[in-house]
């Protein structure tokens, strides 16, 4: 597993033989974790998570 970091936020990325990104933040510390395909570039996942942004820094706020 490596990471990716897109201003302040830094995600985990792990590899898998799946067909779908899966991205989760993880509680109480907020961990962001994106689960991709093994076909999918660095690049596709970071414009992935940039595109989710507005769904991620909610839930980011709520981790104490």
């Amino acid at each position: 597993m490596h990471q990716i970091t897109i201003g302040e936020l830094i995600i985990d990325v792990a590899r898998k033989d799946i067909k779908n990104l899966h991205l989760a933040v993880h509680p109480p510390d907020g961990r962001v974790r994106i689960a991709t395909p093994l076909h999918i570039d660095d690049e596709a996942v970071r414009l992935f998570a940039i595109s989710k942004l507005a769904w991620i820094n909610p839930l980011l706020s709520l981790s104490p």
